[in-house]
């Protein structure tokens, strides 16, 4: 038996947070004339939700500014990272990294949610 409360928040919060990420991603194939990318904000601990999150974990968590997401999601809306487009990103990302990268991720299911390992043709 579970004990620990604070695992069920977890579980909870992680669900909701991988349909929105496959949400997005559908959304995004559906429609192809919008660029959709799903950015994780980082926790900031200045919010209520970041100082609750810290809260929860019993960790030490310096956590990350509020500009720090602001500045990444004017970025993402920039021509320089379509490559991103329906992927699922950090905003705490080194975005210098990314770019060297981007043709690599553009072609690539990485930065995507799936089953890996699940037989994708069935003799």
């Amino acid at each position: 038996m579970i004990s620990d409360a604070n695992v069920f928040v977890v579980s909870g919060y992680a669900v909701s947070k991988l349909a929105l990420v496959k949400l997005m991603e559908y959304f995004g194939a559906e429609n192809p004339g919008l660029r959709v990318i799903t950015v994780h904000p980082g926790i900031v601990p200045g919010t209520e939700g970041g100082r609750r999150m810290v809260a929860q974990s019993g960790i030490e968590w310096p956590g990350d500014d509020i500009n720090l997401p602001a500045h990444f999601l004017v970025w993402a809306a920039s021509d320089e990272a379509k490559f991103l487009k329906n992927k699922f990103v950090f905003a705490n990302w080194d975005v210098d990294e990314m770019k060297a990268r981007a043709q690599e991720i553009e072609g690539s299911p990485e930065l995507t949610v799936g089953l890996n390992g699940f037989p994708r043709v069935v003799d």
